[in-house]
């Protein structure tokens, strides 16, 4: 890592922090610098989390293998699986290590390289892919110095789970590249709408034009994805101005057109000996540019940093203002300002009380999470159960009945995977609404809520039976497979008869009936095979139902229970500060003329001190913001024509 510029902004911005954390410190205001010392802890980490994201089929995976110089890496067929992402960071050696999480804690399991499709894909082993959070992955790549690249599964509308978990990613992230192909439809409405959440967490942003190779018009694709970009954010910040701040960049974000199949054209090229053929596949390819911005992140990670430290340090300073103005008051030699200070804190203690009430009413109110979530589970499991009753009923004979059970567990087992990530989406959503809705209206912040990645509980296997007396050969119900069987053989063998005289009837009637008995036998076989399989279904799937619903209540108690808990904190805690000021104030009017005079120049002081640093922290922010537009600038020209 460089030394930053004692005069720019990295280095301004870290005296800045600290002359905000000691100023909160001498206000006797610990809890704030606390605060400042957290949002700054991250600053030593010296690599660059990178996020890839974007939806399937847009070339990312395969974009990744091209930057490390491993064609065959990471999947490029299939999707990442739901709950999983892929770390490539700078190694001795080529390893990839397998991180799951189980009811017993987090374990690690040492892979072959080969075998990470088994475990992160969506065409893998769905027993290897259980409870996959992670596989970590190191390589000797030179790219990879000082930075580490997230692969993330894709941000498709039918993947909800995927997208959740991505948006967890962007928490740990310092740059994010959200790919588009130029082979295929332009950016969608749910990319636009995961790249507004991206927005609101990560600074550096890029978006990647790939397989521009095959593609004619690329440019034009280019353009009208900028334009639903600018249509998009243009009506989210009409809709709420307060938006403007965080979307704002995305419109300036740098695009960069690629192609990983010329770049991977050029380094066989390089290896059979046509470096003049090489370069200029290369410099076609686009990477050298991705190359250079990615390198711009890693050097300019302080800037990416250095936002959210700013606005903590704006945060912190605001809190500090309300003492300076207490100080101010109490030294006044107007009674009347220290009455009035009074009696703004006084109004806010009584805010503070009806805040306390609406929080005892909001804390029942989401009590009724729970039954929500198990409609949401019912409804779901509902969903996947009737494809099967539907199935079953088009099996006509005992073979494909066995062969149908034969493979349901493993079928089941799929659906109830695949809909597990839906299920969490859906209650993750209704819990953030009802509890960010709490919080709101307490004055807290919104909730993060850790769904993500969270494992489907151990459900049983589907086991289904089969009519064991339909199995017995010595099992004949006289009336109701003999007789009826018989009847028609006659009526039949009378017709024989008068065709073929006596020995027809001898002949025939016999075999028509034994031939009924056995049709009707194996056809009521069938029909108690299908009512025991759908009735063994709905049983399990009931199950199923009470398990994962059981589960979530469990998980959603839990955010209820930290939501509330962190609201009594804030409500505790503004208490106590308001009582204090409250008592320093009514102390004022007993002090000395002398001690007056003192915490009016304390109060003074503390609030040049503030309106100072306020200005410079405002000045830094835009500085920085500029600083992370301008990283990776100065890259090559796009691809051209060969």
């Amino acid at each position: 890592m460089t030394t930053p510029d004692p005069d720019g902004p990295v280095a301004r911005l870290l005296r800045y922090a600290n002359e905000v954390h000691a100023l909160a410190g001498r206000c006797g205001r610990q809890d704030l610098a606390e605060v400042l010392a957290a949002c700054a802890g991250r600053w030593k980490d010296e690599c660059t989390d990178i996020v890839v994201a974007g939806a399937q089929k847009r070339g990312k995976s395969r974009l990744l293998n091209t930057l490390v110089g491993h064609p065959d890496l990471l999947p490029v067929d299939a999707d990442v699986a739901t709950n999983c992402f892929l770390s490539l960071r700078r190694g001795p050696a080529l390893t990839a290590v397998v991180h799951r999480s189980t009811d017993k804690g987090p374990v690690q399991l040492p892979i072959t390289v080969e075998s990470i499709p088994d475990y992160a894909s969506m065409r893998g082993d769905a027993g290897k892919r259980r409870d996959v959070v992670s596989v970590d992955i190191t390589l000797d790549s030179p790219l990879l110095d000082g930075l580490r690249l997230l692969d993330t599964p894709g941000v498709d509308s039918l993947t909800v789970g995927h997208r959740q978990v991505t948006v967890a990613m962007l928490q740990r992230a310092d740059a994010l590249l959200f790919t588009l192909s130029a082979q295929d439809q332009p950016v969608l409405r749910h990319e636009l709408e995961f790249l507004a959440e991206a927005a609101e967490r990560v600074q550096a942003i890029a978006f990647v034009l790939t397989k521009v190779e095959d593609s004619a018009n690329w440019q034009s694709l280019q353009e009208e994805n900028k334009a639903r970009l600018r249509a998009f954010v243009t009506q989210a910040v009409a809709d709420n101005p307060a938006r403007a701040a965080t979307l704002g960049p995305l419109l300036s974000a740098p695009w960069i057109p690629v192609s990983a199949k010329l770049a991977e054209a050029a380094a066989a090229k390089r290896r059979e000996g046509r470096p003049e053929r090489a370069d200029s596949l290369r410099a076609r390819s686009g990477m050298d540019a991705l190359e250079r911005h990615l390198r711009g992140f890693a050097e300019g990670r302080e800037s990416a940093r250095g936002a959210t430290v700013v606005a903590a340090a704006l945060s912190v300073l605001g809190a500090l203002t309300a003492g300076a103005k207490d100080d101010l008051a109490a030294g006044s030699d107007d009674e009347g300002d220290v009455a009035a200070r009074l009696a703004g804190v006084d109004a806010e203690l009584t805010e503070l009380a009806e805040l306390t009430g609406r929080r005892r009413a909001g804390a029942v109110a989401n009590t009724f999470l729970g039954r929500e979530v198990a409609g949401i589970v019912a409804a779901r499991v509902a969903e996947i159960r009737q494809p099967y009753e539907n199935a079953i009923a088009t099996l006509k004979t005992q073979a494909q009945l066995e062969k149908y059970m034969a493979e349901l567990p493993e079928s089941v087992q799929r659906s109830l995977e695949a809909v597990w990530s839906q299920i969490v989406y859906d209650v993750e959503n209704l819990a953030k609404g009802t509890l960010n809705a709490f919080a709101r209206d307490l004055g807290l912040d919104p909730v993060e809520l850790a769904a993500d990645g969270r494992a489907m509980p151990s459900l049983t296997q589907v086991q289904v039976k089969g009519d064991q007396a339909a199995d017995d050969p010595g099992h004949v119900d006289l009336v109701r497979d003999v007789l009826p069987s018989a009847s028609m053989g006659l009526s039949f063998g009378g017709l024989a008869a008068a065709l073929l005289g006596p020995v027809g009837f001898i002949l025939v009637a016999p075999a028509i009936g034994a031939a009924i008995f056995m049709g009707r036998r194996s056809l009521e076989k069938v029909q108690r095979s299908q009512a025991a399989i759908r009735g063994a279904l709905r049983d399990q799937f009931a199950v199923v139902s009470r398990e994962m619903t059981l589960d979530l209540e469990r998980m959603v108690a839990a955010w209820r229970v930290s939501i509330e808990q962190t609201a009594d904190e804030s409500l505790l805690r503004r208490r106590k500060e308001l009582e204090g000021r409250r008592a320093d104030l009514k102390a004022a009017s007993a002090r000395s003329a002398a001690d007056r005079r003192k915490s009016r120049q304390s109060g003074e002081d503390r609030m040049a001190a503030i309106g100072s640093l306020t200005a410079r922290g405002h000045e830094l922010r835009e500085e920085l913001a500029a600083a992370v537009a301008a990283l990776g600038a100065g890259t090559a020209m796009p691809p051209g024509g060969s």
